[in-house]
């Protein structure tokens, strides 16, 4: 399952453009970037005004292992990252039509897992099969704001290396704008990776601390506390077993009975290399909303061990492998002087996937009290209280449906 995307979402096959045409390296790119970055393209878009690839060798990035069907495959960001599969030092920084005309305030767009800046936010409705439907990206120019948006490398990557490529794209974009400070609105993990920046949770090491330069944080379906739908849920992994083992989300079983014979399916499981993202939102649910005996070896999907049909490592040794990433993150509130909202969607029902979250009011794949809490976020110096929305949306529609284009804009004051 995603964490941070429609579960087993499938890639933006239909909604990619024809391959984009590089555009020359402007001087005054390279004159604004700072110290460690460095510009490798800037491509023409369909949905933006440009996109550029950024290089960050400033930081101690090691490789990041992928699945072939996690490996991007829209045209356009392939385009510009120059690989299906980049580097885990590069991201891009989408600008939006009318960055440069427009004079509202700015604002970077943070897409979740298994996703990209096209898809989450230019042509949000393009897996429902409207490629029309406008986006945040729209809304926001409408009302004259200044959008920027970044697409990560990883489509399941380290939370802490995409805190690193979001303070990179805030300074990009505050240069180009001419801004002091930016609004940060985030999906699902990408909210995560938004407020682990702000809030100063990193790695040991040369990592970029919080600048100052967030005005607010707004998250859509954040699991700020966690979840664990692949441990809950594990018929979903006979789901993967139809695409050949590599859905783009990782499975709770690291063998498997198929067909008369066992299979080791650790590539594709969370314990692996290739789902580090997935492995960091993991938390363990079950005490408030007890797992269903009736779910393919419940019992040892869920505490490891062998079963009828799988074997597992189970849920603490997954949580363990992503370095138990929320239980420490509660340490790391938002800085109070950070105006912050998270919204929360309690629709269940998600168009075109065969499982959703039931077993606890949820938008279909994060617990309403997962991506509703706010305690640890709240710094003790804060004043302001966070707000807290509860919207009639899944996890999908929440980023784009009329009444929540509306909304969220008019959050951004």
């Amino acid at each position: 399952m995603t964490a941070a995307g429609q579960p087993g979402a499938i890639d933006q096959l239909s909604a990619a453009p024809a391959a984009a045409a590089a555009v020359p390296e402007p001087v005054l790119e390279k004159e604004r970037a700072p110290a460690g970055l460095r510009l490798l393209r800037s491509i023409k878009s369909r949905y933006w005004e440009k996109i550029e690839c950024w290089q960050d060798a400033a930081r101690p990035f090691a490789v990041e292992s992928a699945l072939n069907k996690s490996r991007h495959e829209t045209p356009e960001i392939i385009s510009a990252f120059g690989s299906n599969l980049p580097q885990a030092s590069n991201f891009l920084l989408h600008y939006g039509p009318k960055w440069r005309t427009n004079t509202g305030k700015v604002v970077l767009l943070v897409h979740g897992a298994s996703d990209n800046a096209n898809r989450a936010w230019a042509t949000p409705a393009i897996l429902l099969g409207d490629p029309n439907a406008p986006g945040l990206l729209q809304a926001f120019e409408a009302k004259g704001f200044r959008v920027f948006a970044i697409t990560f490398p990883h489509k399941h990557g380290n939370l802490f290396y995409e805190s690193q490529y979001l303070a990179d794209a805030i300074e990009l974009a505050r240069q180009a704008a001419g801004a002091d400070k930016v609004t940060l609105i985030g999906h699902s993990a990408g909210g995560l990776a938004a407020r682990a920046y702000v809030s100063g949770y990193r790695l040991n090491g040369a990592w970029t601390a919080y600048r100052g330069d967030v005005e607010r944080l707004i998250t859509m379906a954040a699991p700020h506390r966690g979840q664990d739908f692949a441990f809950r849920h594990p018929e979903f992994n006979y789901y993967f077993m139809k695409d050949e083992l590599a859905a783009n989300a990782p499975m709770s079983w690291d063998k498997i009975l198929a067909y008369g014979q066992w299979h080791d399916t650790l590539e594709f499981s969370i314990y692996g290399d290739n789902f580090p993202m997935q492995q960091q939102v993991l938390y363990d649910w079950t005490g408030k909303y007890p797992v269903s005996p009736s779910s393919p070896d419940y019992y040892t999907t869920l505490h490891g061990g062998q079963g009828l049909v799988s074997h597992s490592l189970g849920l603490n040794a997954a949580i363990m492998k992503g370095g138990n990433f929320i239980n420490v993150f509660r340490s790391y509130p938002v800085p109070a002087e950070i105006a912050v909202t998270v919204i929360a969607g309690t629709n269940s029902k998600i168009e075109n996937v065969p499982q959703t979250e039931k077993d606890g009011p949820s938008d279909g794949l994060v617990f309403v009290e997962s991506a509703s809490h706010t305690a640890d976020l709240t710094h003790p110096a804060r004043t302001e209280p966070i707000q807290k929305l509860l919207v009639n949306e899944n996890h999908v529609t929440i980023t784009f449906s009329p009444a929540m284009l509306k909304l969220v804009t008019g959050l951004v004051k």
